[in-house]
């Protein structure tokens, strides 16, 4: 706790004071899911497992607009618990559509790099079976499997190791929502925190690594 109310000063004092008010100070909280990047935004499937992320970060924007879009570059700093214990830094460029249909809700799309302090335990899967959340080498899941004398739901084999590495390519998907009435100084979010090994540039691309984190957040006008 300590650590994070030092970096919040530190990113106070990165906005001066005539220029504020253009920036943002971002927080948010996910959970893991072992879920695929398109079946979460386009099916709202998701298979959650009890790790979790705590992000820090600070939104800037360029002021550069492509038409209906605005940019904004954010650096955010991350904690993992649960299954996963480690850090995780990122830095990334975004860009968000106007407000949708005039309401207070817009969506944005966002690519850059994140670095985690050491390669993720859930981003990485040895061959063998999976059994209610637990693996197993194929010869003590079959013997499992064969003393339960049935096939549980959810059982997954998998028949190809995925390696992952510490940096990874970082992409997020953001639908936030503006306060009424608060002139931008306080918007609410969720967003797919997702780190992805894009298809063999980071990492081995048959079966790809990466990870997925469905998040809910803040962001503070600084």
């Amino acid at each position: 706790m300590k650590f994070f109310l030092s970096l919040i000063l530190f990113i106070l004092t990165l906005a001066s004071e005539s220029d504020r008010k253009k920036h943002s100070l971002v927080l948010y909280r996910g959970k893991y899911t072992e879920t695929d990047f398109s079946p979460i935004l386009f099916r709202q499937d998701t298979k959650y497992l009890d790790s979790f992320i705590s992000v820090l970060g600070y939104n800037r924007p360029l002021y550069t607009r492509l038409r209906f879009a605005t940019f904004e570059t954010e650096f955010d700093f991350a904690k993992h618990s649960g299954i996963m214990n480690h850090f995780e830094a990122g830095g990334i460029l975004i860009a968000r559509s106007d407000k949708i249909l005039g309401s207070n809700f817009s969506l944005a799309f966002g690519e850059g790099v994140s670095i985690a302090s050491e390669n993720p335990k859930l981003e990485n899967r040895k061959t063998g079976i999976r059994i209610f959340g637990n693996d197993y080498d194929f010869l003590t899941g079959a013997y499992i499997l064969t003393r339960l004398n049935f096939f549980p739901l959810g059982t997954e084999i998998q028949t190809d190791t995925i390696k992952s590495r510490n940096a990874l390519n970082f992409i997020i998907f953001e639908l936030d929502y503006q306060i009424p009435k608060l002139n931008d100084s306080l918007k609410i979010f969720m967003r797919v925190h997702h780190r992805s090994g894009i298809f063999g540039l980071y990492c081995p691309p048959d079966p790809a690594c990466g990870s997925n984190f469905i998040s809910y957040g803040v962001k503070l006008s600084l």
